[in-house]
């Protein structure tokens, strides 16, 4: 839904400038010669090359003007909002033919039926909530997510003229949230016109279309329109939940006070698949003294009480320390998934290395999804638009647009069970019998050689160290051992034995204070461990666990390989939510 990016202040203060990308076919007009890059420039592969040919495949030139055509083309006459209420009520009515008349009626008038269709989400009637989500899911079918957000960055850095106006009027008709964000973003890049904020964008803060009032606002604060951030304010305190959501988070990056307890009235407000960014921010905030969210209806009020008082706290003590919220931190509640497919040819039939990396959203949704014949058994989301892949029957890692299409890839000379793209750029490959990393160029810059092929996990840490973990069985042993070393030196800083792993693919995570989480597959565990006391903390309620995951809001994500399960457990080791999934699951990690 909200794709905010927080602020890398001290990078942006250092004036690095990054040159816009260009094409042999078209350049992007520099009006202005060079400017400050944006959080997304210094963050992002430039993606202009690949959103070219993404266009150009659905049939579009990749010109400004055959761009703007194709919005203004999907943007659709709004119809009556009390038209729209009235057929999505009829959707239940007791006659069948009343019902399918109201249907046909609604998929007629496709994506401008999308905010009526909202209001029939939580509607009383079964039969209704039904065919609004059969509705939705048709209308949904006909939407172009890919093409829509590819030619929203091409625009982005076009910038022609009809741009703002274009894409205002369009929004409303879009329901992917990754279009959104993106139109989000090339608003701000054309917020401030002649040196003044785009009139456009100022008239459409007090717009009657709530999605128009939270893309304005975020516009103007992308643009840094300085003037106009009294006025976008005034959204943190709108009527409607998406338009407060979408200004506070876009609002972190100015380090504003007030956003503070906007945060936490939203802890109250939002459906637990909506809230994830808002814990993030303020867990940042709190730190070591952050209270509980809670995971149901009373102990999430209780929640928000708890963080009422420590905000009062903080103000009282002056300890609010908004330079926390960092771009790293930022968290959208989005769960990356890598499986095998094994329903192709019915029950019981694989067909061999057939295997998926998906994306959902907050509410589920299929974001992306690519097929490989390789196996894939790790993945990480690198920029906002592609992917890291780990890929075990092809001897690869690669790194790959949405849709599937390498644009990097290194050949490991083994079989790479896990993949970690570092702070550095370097690419972190871990194979059973050697770790390696390698630099942009494929160059060789460290590797770790092990006598036998015994690794079963690793993770390099920021800080340059490495922990991995390796199965005894070449030694007659039956547990693991767990070593921390030097990521230049290859020295051993700490090991110690723990509980076997019994399962080639999955993940560990290291959390900031040394504690170690694994997962067990056979004895159907996760134990945190605290390599400097040896002691450990075990929860148990899923199955055969394989991969593992510390959220910022302090829960703990787990993957069942064999269950088919995602789930996440709260620090006492209650389940939150369950996801079931229709793979056995190699890995699944949420950002």
């Amino acid at each position: 839904m909200i794709h905010s990016k927080f602020a890398l202040a001290g990078l942006i203060a250092l004036g690095f400038c990054v040159g816009l990308a260009t094409s042999q076919d078209v350049q992007p007009k520099d009006k202005k010669g060079p400017v400050t890059p944006t959080v997304d420039q210094l963050l992002e592969p430039d993606t202009y090359k690949d959103d070219l040919k993404t266009v150009r495949e659905g049939g579009l030139k990749g010109e400004a003007a055959d761009l703007l055509e194709y919005f203004r083309k999907r943007t659709l006459k709004q119809p009556d909002p009390k038209q729209v209420a009235a057929l999505v009520k009829q959707l239940g009515d007791e006659e069948f033919a009343a019902r399918e008349k109201a249907f046909v009626a609604l998929l007629e008038l496709e994506a401008s039926a999308l905010a009526g269709l909202k209001e029939g989400e939580s509607d009383p009637s079964l039969e209704v909530r039904k065919r609004v989500a059969d509705l939705k899911a048709r209308i949904d079918n006909k939407a172009e997510p890919i093409k829509q957000a590819a030619a929203a960055r091409i625009l982005a850095k076009l910038k022609p003229d009809g741009l703002t106006d274009t894409l205002l009027a369009f929004l409303p008709f879009s329901n992917d949230a990754m279009v959104v964000d993106e139109i989000c973003k090339t608003l701000g890049a054309v917020a401030v016109v002649n040196g003044k904020a785009d009139a456009l964008l100022v008239k459409a803060l007090a717009d009657p279309l709530a999605v128009k009032r939270g893309a304005a606002g975020e516009a103007l604060i992308r643009g840094d329109v300085k003037e106009q951030i009294p006025n976008v304010k005034k959204l943190l305190h709108d009527k409607d939940l998406a338009v407060r959501l979408r200004i506070t988070l876009a609002m972190l990056p100015l380090r504003d006070k007030d956003v503070v307890p906007v945060l936490i009235d939203l802890l109250g407000e939002l459906p637990a698949n909506q809230v994830w960014p808002v814990e993030e921010a303020l867990a940042r905030l709190a730190g070591e003294n952050a209270p509980p969210f809670g995971n149901d209806e009373p102990s999430r009020k209780a929640g928000r009480a708890a963080w009422a008082k420590w905000h009062a706290a903080a103000l009282k003590d002056n300890t609010l320390d908004m330079t926390r919220l960092t771009q790293e931190n930022a968290f959208l509640g989005y769960t990356l998934i890598v499986q095998m497919n094994n329903r192709i040819g019915g029950p019981g039939v694989v067909r061999q290395g057939a295997g998926e990396v998906y994306e959902l959203d907050r509410d589920k949704r299929v974001r992306w999804k690519i097929e490989l014949t390789t196996q894939a058994v790790d993945a990480q989301m690198v920029g906002g638009n592609r992917v890291l892949i780990a890929e075990y029957l092809g001897a690869k890692v690669t790194e790959r647009d949405l849709k599937g299409d390498i644009k990097w890839e290194y050949a490991c000379g083994g079989n790479p069970i896990a993949v970690q793209r570092l702070a550095n750029g370097n690419t972190f490959i871990v194979m059973q019998g050697r770790l390696i990393e390698v630099d942009r160029s494929k160059s060789e810059v460290w590797s770790l050689q092990r006598q036998h092929a015994d690794i079963v996990r690793a993770k390099k840490l920021p800080n340059g160290e490495v922990v991995f973990v390796h199965h005894n069985n070449f030694v007659g042993n039956a547990q693991s051992t767990c070593v921390r070393i030097d990521g230049k030196t290859n020295e051993t800083i700490k090991s110690f034995n723990v509980a076997p792993i019994q399962m080639t693919y999955g993940s560990i995570d290291v959390l900031p204070s040394g504690n170690i989480i694994i997962p067990h597959y056979q004895t159907h565990q996760v134990r945190e461990y605290d390599p400097n006391v040896g002691s450990e903390k075990t929860f148990t309620g899923l199955n055969w666990p394989n991969a593992v995951q510390r959220l910022p809001n302090g829960n703990t994500l787990v993957t069942s390989y064999s269950a088919r399960q995602i789930v996440e457990f709260d620090p006492s080791g209650s389940q939150v939510s369950t996801q079931q999934v229709d793979g056995l699951i190699f890995n699944a990690r949420r950002r």
